[in-house]
């Protein structure tokens, strides 16, 4: 029987939710049955305990119609966000099929929002679709003395890979991370910039960089999570004036500031305007 049949069925249907989570090439599949699952070559895993949702809400609001999953406290997914989230998105592919079918429909593409564990024993995730993302409001390019592009961007076109410093961390506390590298460098060389860190799969996670002083680098966020005496990559910051684009990355013609204008406002009255 298809799809269709099965679940238009008042005596055929079996129904079964997969869940599929991504990130970068790992994934975490799971499904609402009480045995393991293989779909499209992929094993979806039952979850000791059970997981479910609380259904498809379509009122209009994407931001409002919040896809919330409840499972087991230690559901392995959600172990990525315990302490602090991951620095990539987690993506969410939800899928409906009938048990014994091959064809399933997607009833749900979305992304991690928010995890949290209201009981002991419970997580609960909550998720949004794509239409909440395609919702959010974008950047507007500023009319100012410095630059509106991020560092490394395609409007940028500073390639920072060359920039990277490979360093061994030697010492972590709350807020700072040292490594004898970073002491090449002149005081301020990475403030603004980003340290990164192999969380696996070949994805990083990533922290901003508030300071940087001789082998010290002080971390947005503190340092938790890092590998103790492990390898970190460490990125170059901008402060985003014509003077550091062009003396620190040789990048001026591609500066997307104005560094000519005028300190007068256009909106102080003055008829010069």
């Amino acid at each position: 029987m298809s799809f269709d049949s099965r679940e238009q069925s008042l005596a055929s249907g079996q129904p079964v939710r997969l869940y599929q989570f991504k990130r970068g090439v790992l994934r975490w599949s799971y499904n609402s049955s009480d045995r393991d699952i293989t779909w499209n070559n992929q094993i979806f895993r039952t979850v000791r305990g059970g997981i479910g949702d609380n259904g498809i809400i379509q009122s209009g609001d994407p931001q409002a119609d919040q896809f919330v999953i409840e499972a087991p406290a230690d559901l392995d997914v959600a172990q990525q966000y315990r302490g602090r989230p991951p620095s990539d998105e987690v993506e969410l592919t939800v899928y409906d099929l009938h048990y014994g079918d091959s064809e399933a429909l997607i009833c749900l593409a979305g992304s991690v929002s928010t995890v949290n564990w209201p009981k002991v024993d419970t997580v609960r995730i909550t998720c949004l679709s794509i239409e909440a993302s395609m919702e959010r409001p974008g950047l507007t390019d500023t009319y100012g003395r410095t630059c509106r592009e991020v560092l490394g961007s395609t409007r940028c076109k500073v390639n920072l890979a060359s920039y990277r410093v490979n360093g061994q961390i030697q010492a972590l506390t709350g807020t700072t991370l040292s490594a004898a590298a970073m002491a090449a460098y002149p005081d301020g060389w990475f403030t603004a910039g980003y340290v990164e860190w192999s969380a696996g799969s070949g994805n990083y996670d990533r922290r901003h960089i508030t300071r940087h002083q001789g082998t010290d680098l002080v971390i947005l966020g503190g340092t938790a999570g890092m590998p103790v005496a492990g390898t970190v990559r460490v990125y170059p910051g901008c402060d985003f004036l014509i003077e550091t684009c062009q003396g620190k990355f040789g990048n001026k013609d591609n500066f997307r500031g104005i560094n000519k204008l005028q300190g007068e406002s256009p909106f102080d009255g003055n008829q010069v305007w």
